[in-house]
């Protein structure tokens, strides 16, 4: 195990040496974060081949949120009610 971390140090050099702002550990997370992102579309398709027939599912933009902007949820819409009565007088 100890040569894999060396391995890993040697990457990690390398990379700082090529790129300064990136480094090892955020590599890592990134890594992490999009196969995280993957499974769980993977799941989703899985899903949705199963119960309607086909494995097509619409992904929209709140895919790419970090996990404190889907934290911030949006106010809910004003639903106005309904005016029953249409113009009818009794």
């Amino acid at each position: 195990m100890s040569r894999f971390m060396e391995i890993l140090k040697e990457v990690g050099e390398t990379i700082s040496a090529v790129a300064p702002g990136l480094n090892v550990e955020k590599f890592l997370s990134d890594v992490g974060n999009e196969g995280g992102r993957l499974v769980t579309q993977g799941r989703a398709e899985i899903a949705s081949l199963i119960f309607q027939g086909h494995g097509y599912v619409p992904y929209g933009p709140g895919q790419n949120q970090t996990a404190a902007e889907r934290a911030l949820e949006p106010p809910e819409p004003a639903v106005e009610s309904p005016d029953h009565s249409l113009g009818r007088t009794m």
